[in-house]
């Protein structure tokens, strides 16, 4: 009889809060406590403005988890974004403290009340589908968006999030035009959405629960073409919010690498893939160390090292 592998639970939260140093600082060492009487793993940012994180934990600890994080910061309102994979999707537990808990650049900019003009992921599909004067936007980095986005909306081409504020301010907006604008758990609309009010912008809405929540309540994909990059071991999620069986982590720059795009290490021979970017400095000449399997093996084939044989499998005759 074969076992059947034991399935992790993973959830995405996040809550904006002010935190005086002291607050902060019990927060931060709750949270620590916490990943370990869970044997969780993950990610957790603890910042004046509030906290968010990812972490992976036997589907077992999952409510104990939702409850302890309540208790722990006193909020019983935090949106819990659940999927699930065969084994952890972090390596190491970790809680961070910085100045902000999502990278806009802006700390001590954030959202005084939880809801600033959201739509339900129902509420947000029946614009879509029939409102025709609308700007949708992706708020997500480039490399994000590439393997997934919503049908019809705006790449404003980001590296970082930090350069958001820089987009809307050369992209003006027609004053009757309905923004609504999207990320992958819904962090980074919350600051995005700021910026824009701050601009005069008012006609502008966020989806709550981002991506991940969209997808929770249309499994089918609905409006979403594609999978939804996350920053764990998973490197995407499909429709179901199942780990990507297309995706990998680019060995060269950790941006997503189709697996259909495997070549042969020019090093160790072994087969490799690598993301479009660097195929495209491969083949422009000027990268030829991005064509190996590896960090390390890149490093040999800059140096000129002479390949290296590969290893011969031993067959009994």
């Amino acid at each position: 009889m074969v076992e059947q592998a034991t399935m992790v639970a993973v959830t995405a939260f996040y809550h904006f809060m002010a935190l005086d140093p002291d607050v902060e600082e019990t927060v931060a060492a709750g949270f620590e406590r916490l990943l370990a009487e869970c044997d969780a793993k993950g990610l957790v940012l603890v910042a004046p403005e509030g906290f968010n994180g990812t972490v992976s934990l036997p589907a077992d600890r999952l409510d104990f988890w939702k409850q302890s994080v309540a208790s722990l910061t006193g909020v019983d309102s935090i949106v819990f974004k659940d999927s699930s994979a065969p084994d952890h999707v972090f390596g190491r537990a970790k809680v961070d403290r910085r100045a902000e808990i999502v990278g806009a650049g802006r700390p001590g900019i954030f959202p005084e009340a939880p809801v600033n003009h959201h739509l339900t992921p129902q509420e947000w599909d029946q614009v879509l589908r029939t409102e025709s004067n609308v700007l949708l936007v992706d708020t997500r980095n480039d490399y994000e968006v590439r393997i997934g986005r919503f049908q019809g909306a705006v790449d404003p081409g980001m590296r970082t999030f930090t350069q958001w504020d820089e987009w809307v301010d050369t992209h003006p907006i027609a004053p009757d035009t309905k923004v609504l604008m999207y990320c992958t758990g819904g962090i980074r609309c919350e600051k995005a959405i700021l910026s824009m009010q701050e601009r005069g912008i008012d006609n502008v809405w966020q989806l709550q629960g981002g991506i991940l929540g969209y997808l929770a309540e249309y499994p089918d994909g609905g409006l979403f073409d594609g999978e939804c990059f996350v920053f764990d071991r998973r490197v995407a999620v499909d429709a179901s919010l199942a780990p990507t069986e297309r995706w990998l982590k680019c060995p060269h720059c950790g941006d997503p690498a189709d697996r259909s795009g495997v070549s042969m290490c020019p090093y160790c021979g072994e087969p490799g893939v690598a993301c479009a970017g660097c195929r495209a400095l491969v083949e422009s000449g000027t990268a030829p160390d991005r064509a190996a399997c590896s960090r390390d093996c890149a490093y040999h084939v800059r140096r000129g090292t002479e390949p290296r044989r590969r290893q011969k499998v031993k067959t009994n005759r």
